[in-house]
């Protein structure tokens, strides 16, 4: 990895040097191979301190710039924007590849009911709403003798010991099977 620096209006000194390089050395854990670095670095009037960074990778290039009173910060930001841009190109590839590995899975997709009856070659059931149930409150012994009069499948009802929803219904031995929900 070569890394170039170069300065306008101010003096590349050691210290900004080896922050600027440890700072990108950061970027090794998110990017795989570095190819070339080169900064930038700008001292214009009033205090601004500018830092650009082109960054050539073996398969990109990234390229990012700061601006800020300080030029320590100045680097400091144009790498974490550089790194942004890399996690973001990452993360798009990734999606890319996830994407098209699945398009080509045989996914059959139908659009309505009828097309699904014909391919399995049998009628699916239904779902038919029924009328609103209210449920009374009632012992369990008055809901199995109403459930026993009626023709009615189940009885829903709100048990008047615990005051919790709980069903009856006909079994197909002859008996009745009730249902209470867990707490």
């Amino acid at each position: 990895m070569s890394v170039d620096i170069t300065g306008r209006h101010i003096e590349i000194t050691e210290p900004i040097r080896k922050f600027a390089t440890d700072r990108l050395e950061r970027l090794r854990g998110v990017i795989d191979e570095v190819l070339e670095a080169h900064f930038t670095l700008t001292v214009e009037k009033h205090q601004r301190h500018l830092a650009e960074v082109n960054i050539k990778t073996r398969d990109d290039f990234y390229h990012g710039e700061e601006v800020s009173t300080d030029m320590y910060t100045s680097i400091a930001a144009v790498l974490d924007k550089v790194e942004k841009q890399i996690l973001k190109h990452k993360g798009r590839n990734v999606t890319r590849k996830r994407r098209n590995n699945h398009l080509g899975a045989g996914v059959v997709s139908t659009t309505s009911i009828i097309e699904v009856e014909e391919i399995l070659g049998e009628r699916l059931p239904r779902i038919i709403r029924s009328n609103e149930v209210a449920a009374k409150p009632m012992s369990i012994d008055d809901a199995a003798i109403e459930i026993g009069d009626s023709d009615r499948e189940f009885l829903v009802f709100r048990n008047a010991s615990t005051e919790r929803l709980n069903i009856v219904y006909k079994r197909k031995d002859g008996n009745i099977g009730w249902i209470e929900p867990e707490a």
